[in-house]
């Protein structure tokens, strides 16, 4: 000790030191409050395992590295019970918030890829849907049900198919109702089917039905122009052309009703 300092400046400065030395043992054995309490966060409910099994559902041999499985007989009161529920609430102006995210990047060759599986048995009456989406919507801009976006760089000879959305009917002695329904709820949409790209064709009918396109009691519009084509090569044409309804072979008009004339029998 300096003799020119007075013994209480010494013991401040004991006690300052021992003070700082116990903050850092500290620090090295404990995380700070804010990590801890957000790691406390994290943690409640316990350690998450592997598998996770409540109830006696149906074993699916399934080669999953997490699995949550639950089987209920519920009788009580009406109530959903999930398996696993993911809330997220995004509030920023500058953001892509993505609840979930599920990636595959596959080079096989034999099997089937599939970047999310959904499958259900449907045993009761109860409304069912083996995918079910809600949306709504509160304010400006797009708003999707379901995104679908393609791509195809593939140059090869081999023949590819590319398709947006495939629906097929894969078995079973009783015919299905719809592939495709749009049908009003408490709402409805302005057009039910929109095709706003381009392409050879737009709407490609090849199955075999008894009816094509069965209209019931709505109408059929072509703009001026457009044509109603006839036969596998679509030589024969019926258009609306200058106030004449004309009928087409080719490119040349071979006869045709003036529509301001006067009313007569054909």
């Amino acid at each position: 000790m300096n003799k020119s300092e007075a013994p209480e400046t010494t013991k401040a400065r004991r006690r300052f030191l021992f003070s700082g030395l116990l903050a850092g043992v500290t620090a090295l054995i404990k995380p700070n409050s804010a990590a801890a309490e957000q790691d406390d966060t994290l943690r409640q409910g316990g350690v998450v395992h592997d598998r996770l099994r409540k109830g006696n559902p149906t074993q699916q041999p399934l080669d999953s590295m997490v699995v949550f499985e639950r089987g209920d007989t519920s009788n009580g009161r009406a109530m959903t019970h999930e398996v696993l529920s993911l809330i997220h609430e995004e509030k920023g102006k500058k953001s892509f918030p993505w609840t979930l995210y599920a990636s595959l990047d596959t080079h096989h060759e034999q099997g089937d890829a599939c970047v999310v599986c959904s499958r259900l048995h449907k045993h009761g009456p109860g409304w069912s849907s083996g995918l079910h989406s809600e949306v709504f919507t509160h304010s400006r801009a797009v708003a999707l049900g379901v995104n679908i976006e393609m791509s195809c760089d593939y140059v090869g000879p081999e023949a590819t198919n590319v398709i947006g959305l495939n629906i097929q009917a894969v078995g079973g002695p009783t015919v299905m109702q719809y592939g495709i329904q749009v049908h009003d709820g408490q709402g409805s949409f302005q057009t039910g089917i929109g095709l706003n790209g381009k392409g050879k064709t737009g709407l490609d009918i090849a199955g075999k039905f008894g009816t094509g396109i069965n209209m019931n009691g709505n109408s059929i519009r072509l703009a001026e122009g457009a044509t109603i084509e006839f036969g596998d090569q679509g030589q024969i044409k019926l258009r609306y052309h200058n106030g004449r309804i004309e009928f087409m072979n080719g490119d040349r008009c071979i006869g045709h009703l003036d529509v301001n004339g006067a009313d007569h029998a054909l």
